[in-house]
């Protein structure tokens, strides 16, 4: 009985201590695999992690230089994939000092492209991208044309089928198709069945020798190949590699032949290339292993997918270089973006990990930026190609023009040829018919009627301001949206043409058309009428006065420039000393602004260029002209009788007659003045309610609100109420607001657009035109 029990307790404590034991044991594995979790992203706290350490390594810059290439083929046109892949490739062998090598791979004859080769060089120099070697430079190791190096590919494939590493295979096209249609109606794999594989050296030589055509197939491992890669560190397929063929019957090598013994001779370092390649690299592996050659370092950069995770295609509008191209991206701005599709570039410092910009000034990055930062910190997976980046990496490139185009003579005379030239025979063809307006060559509303006469050798296509004129062209000539997948089709798009553009017209051709032409009273008229300045409210120096006075006191500022200190750093100092002299009430809020008046009275109000930009490109001379001819436009409404002038007129027969007569303030001018003014409009489809303004409108009551001079009348199907208020410049405005009858009067809105779109139920029209009596 003693004995049992002392048997049970020495059970007990050894029981015990394997628990205690087995528990240790757990604990520290639990505490090994949660410090190798964490260690990814903490590893400036925790132990060292041999796993993360080897991705550094991988993803460091080589200490030597490394030779590079860039093998297109021209069965297409560049696109965003090649030219990423053509990117990272020139960086790489520029920030180690290494070599960058352009290499034509056209041994697919049946599908060349005439003029794919000469477009690739053209596009590939427009982007910035330069080559050390290739089929237009000398190099070491060309030829650089793989049509041109056939005799060396014979040379290794015979190497090979002397080692009995490759075969001669003479089945036909025909034979192997039917193979495959078998194969894949049993549900089998469709690999070569390896018909010719058992074919002896003898019975191959002599029927190679009676001139049977056959192609050369590698003999490949029947277990699948390892491949070790910078993005994705270890890569193996599942299945073993199908015997390929290296050599065609035509005598051209295949793909995976020719780039394998090219970059062996070429002594290429480094491969980056698309995802895509990824499952063809162990055909490629198996080849260096079978010369005895040892590989190059591969990376595979992630597949360009749209935001539906679709790859995209040479389809879409966004891939190719010619839509960027004819849509004024900047080549710099195209190499920025086409940069942050992948590459991470100093997205964590050693230094706790902290999240870093990718360059000197965040995201923005110049070529030789990249250079400098560059390393092979590449992202898996897919990469999404949202243009919704290209709109903000746009602007800043432009912002940084005036200090990039001295030192980039090829930008300049791309941009010269591709956007200053045609925008100058287009205003060139303007000034030539404009005496044959309207015309079917210009809609009615490019408003030439709002011209001047043509200013002798215009300034702004001069020397000094070419960056200027080609910030505001590739500004005008299309708006960038946040985001879209298929630019040209979707309703967001990101490329979407200027909302005055015609067809024919540039964009630019608004915001630059007073640095052509002078500015015609009617222009001045008109922008002063859609300015929501109330006239009556200016001030300077807080004194009320008219605005023609507010006028002849900015000109009398002006004139004590001195001639030589009219520059727009002086004139920006000097209107900003002078910003809140003149003040004015816009809408409910009092405004003080000269930057304003003087936008109004030397361009027009048109938006473009900054105010002292476009003084110092008109000139003293000019500037001055321009506000004079402003305050004898704001002196024709100074203590006129615009309104009772107006008032005392008469509205016409018909419709507009009976609403002159119904409120006893109008009477009748002839009918056609109306059309003329509004040709939207048919006589009698509206009745016009007129109510007098002076200085201010005239308030009634309706319904028991206040209303601001408006008129009603209820038709059938809509009610359409129209205002028109007369100012004291003897013009008046014209705003027709067409709404569902069941929309309270309180509902009604008004805007200040020529036209709003016609699905909103709101048809707005301005009247650009000076009625007098």
């Amino acid at each position: 009985m003693r004995g049992n029990s002392l048997l049970g307790q020495q059970l007990w404590s050894a029981y015990g201590r394997w628990k205690a034991l087995t528990s240790l044991s757990r604990s520290q594995q639990a505490s090994h695999i949660f410090q190798r979790r964490l260690c990814f992203s903490c590893s400036s706290k925790l132990s060292h992690n041999p796993d993360r350490q080897a991705r550094e390594n991988r993803v460091q810059l080589p200490d030597t230089p490394c030779r590079t290439r860039f093998a297109p083929s021209p069965t297409g046109y560049l696109h965003l994939g090649s030219l990423r892949t053509a990117l990272f490739n020139y960086l790489l062998a520029r920030a180690t000092g290494g070599q960058f090598v352009l290499r034509i791979e056209d041994t697919d004859q049946s599908r060349l492209v005439p003029d794919a080769e000469s477009k690739l060089y053209e596009d590939l120099k427009w982007a910035g991208l330069s080559w050390d070697e290739g089929p237009d430079v000398n190099g070491p190791f060309g030829p650089y044309r793989q049509s041109e190096r056939l005799p060396l590919y014979h040379q290794h494939a015979a190497e090979l089928l002397a080692e009995g590493k490759a075969y001669r295979c003479f089945c036909t096209p025909e034979a192997l198709e039917e193979h495959k249609r078998i194969a894949n109606a049993a549900g089998q794999p469709t690999l070569y069945p390896g018909t010719c594989s058992h074919i002896s050296p003898a019975e191959s030589e002599e029927r190679a020798h009676k001139g049977e055509k056959f192609a050369i197939r590698f003999r490949s491992a029947k277990t699948p190949t390892a491949v070790r890669d910078i993005v994705y560190n270890h890569f193996r397929k599942k299945e073993f590699e199908d015997d390929y063929i290296i050599i065609k019957r035509d005598g051209f090598p295949t793909y995976h032949f020719a780039n394998v013994v090219d970059d062996k001779h070429m002594e290429i370092t480094h491969v980056i290339r698309g995802a895509e390649w990824l499952i063809s690299t162990p055909k490629h592996v198996e080849l260096y292993n079978a010369f005895g050659w040892a590989p190059p370092q591969f990376g595979h950069l992630g597949l360009l997918v749209d935001e539906n995770r679709q790859k995209l295609s040479k389809r879409h509008s966004g891939v190719s270089m010619t839509w960027y191209q004819e849509h004024g991206i900047l080549p710099q701005t195209l190499l920025n973006f086409v940069a942050l599709l992948g590459w991470r570039g100093r997205d964590a410092a050693a230094t706790g990990g902290a999240k870093k910009k990718s360059g000197p000034n965040g995201d923005v990055m110049s070529l030789d930026e990249m250079v400098d930062i560059f390393n092979l910190k590449f992202s898996k997976g897919d990469i999404i190609v949202s243009l919704s980046k290209l709109s903000f990496l746009q602007t800043q490139h432009l912002k940084l023009l005036p200090q990039t185009l001295p030192s980039n003579p090829s930008l300049l005379a791309d941009l010269q040829t591709r956007h200053i030239t045609p925008f100058m025979d287009f205003l060139s063809s303007v000034e030539s018919l404009r005496s044959r307006s309207p015309s079917p060559e210009f809609p009615s509303s490019l408003g030439l009627h709002l011209l001047g006469d043509r200013i002798p050798n215009p300034r702004i296509f001069s020397a000094p301001y070419v960056a200027d004129l080609v910030q505001i062209i590739l500004k005008s000539q299309a708006h960038l949206a946040k985001s879209t997948t298929n630019p040209p089709t979707t309703p967001e798009g990101n490329l979407v043409p200027c909302e005055h553009n015609h067809p024919r017209t540039p964009p630019a051709f608004f915001p630059l058309r007073y640095l052509y032409w002078t500015l015609s009273p009617s222009a001045l008229r008109s922008s002063l009428e859609t300015s929501c300045i109330d006239i009556s409210t200016v001030t300077v120096n807080s004194q009320p006065c008219s605005l023609s006075q507010a006028v002849d006191w900015l000109i009398g500022e002006l004139k004590g420039i001195p001639e030589e200190e009219w520059t727009k750093e002086y004139i920006s100092l000097f209107l900003a000393q002078r910003k809140e002299a003149i003040g004015f009430k816009e809408g409910e809020k009092v405004t003080r602004n000269t930057w304003k008046i003087c936008r109004w009275a030397v361009l027009a109000g048109e938006e473009g260029l900054t105010v002292p930009l476009s003084m110092e490109v008109l000139g003293k001379e000019e500037t001055v002209r321009r506000l004079e001819a402003a305050g004898e436009v704001a002196r024709e409404g100074d203590g006129g009788d615009g309104g009772d002038a107006f008032a005392a007129g008469v509205v016409g027969e018909g419709a507009l007659g009976a609403a002159g007569a119904g409120t006893g303030k109008g009477g009748e001018v002839e009918a056609g003045s109306w059309t003329d003014v509004l040709p939207d409009i048919e006589m009698g489809d509206v009745i016009l309610e007129i109510e007098k303004k002076k200085n201010d409108c005239v308030r009634r009551k309706r319904d028991g609100k206040s209303q601001k001079g408006r008129g009603e009348l209820v038709g059938s199907a809509w009610s359409r109420r129209c205002k028109a208020s007369v100012c004291h410049r003897r013009q008046y405005s014209v705003s027709c607001i067409k709404k569902k009858k069941s929309t309270p009067v309180s509902g009604f809105q008004s805007c200040k657009r020529r036209y709003s779109k016609p699905e909103t139920g709101v048809l707005f029209l301005q009247l650009t035109e000076c009625c007098r009596r």
